[in-house]
């Protein structure tokens, strides 16, 4: 029988580098919301992969800081996206939210929020997810799910396992398909590479498979979304 959220406290997990931070955070909710319980908080990205992947005990809402250390925060969304069709996103950041919210989207949080807004009754009402219908709150600083594109968790779900993994295709098949958009021919590309047609058309094809496409302006199209190219 599925656990009724409604009869006990909102789960949150917490992922943020600055130690000061994550304990602000955490502090103000546990000691402010008696309905929400923070069930970890974590500096490390692949530690809150392990209670994604492993903890029987699944969170509602991740909080997710958006500069790690080099990592990237939105790269982390869209990783933890992949494995959850339920849990709430929401990123945080310190840095104007324009910077970030396109990318926040695609990698389909539920939420973006400036840090100077944590703790206010907005960003409660953002933890809780009570605004069906989403909003844009100019003195909050906050954007959610229902304005500016954010979608709702299964249909962010949807939208990250349907994209293409570019991660398998390589430098040359990229730089092959770049020298194509640019207008060179087959025999242009071999001759710059110096390569035969016959290995430029093979890597062509190689990238096109890789991508889920036959034709070639296909595989161009698709690395251009991506900035491959």
């Amino acid at each position: 029988m599925a656990e009724d959220r409604g009869s006990r406290r909102l789960r949150i997990g917490i992922l943020d580098n600055d130690v000061c931070a994550l304990m602000m955070i955490d502090m103000l909710i546990r000691h402010r919301k008696p309905d929400m319980e923070v069930i970890w908080k974590e500096t490390k990205p692949q530690r809150l992969m392990e209670h994604i992947t492993y903890d029987a005990l699944q969170p509602d809402v991740v909080i997710l800081d958006l500069v790690l250390n080099g990592i990237s925060g939105v790269d982390v969304c869209r990783e933890l996206r992949r494995r959850s069709s339920t849990i709430r996103l929401i990123g945080v950041t310190a840095y104007p939210l324009e910077q970030y919210r396109a990318r926040l989207v695609d990698a389909g949080a539920q939420a973006l929020v400036s840090k100077d807004s944590v703790g206010s009754a907005m960003f409660v009402d953002v933890l809780r997810g009570s605004n069906q219908h989403g909003f844009r709150d100019e003195v909050a600083d906050i954007v959610q799910d229902g304005s500016q594109e954010f979608m709702t968790p299964r249909d962010a779900y949807e939208h990250v396992r349907g994209e293409v993994d570019v991660r398998g295709i390589s430098q040359r098949e990229i730089g092959i398909l770049s020298m194509y958009a640019r207008g060179m021919t087959t025999k242009e590309i071999a001759k710059s590479l110096h390569i035969s047609v016959g290995t430029v058309q093979s890597h062509t094809s190689h990238a096109a498979r890789k991508l889920g496409v036959r034709q070639r302006f296909e595989a161009i199209r698709i690395c251009q979304q991506q900035h491959l190219i």
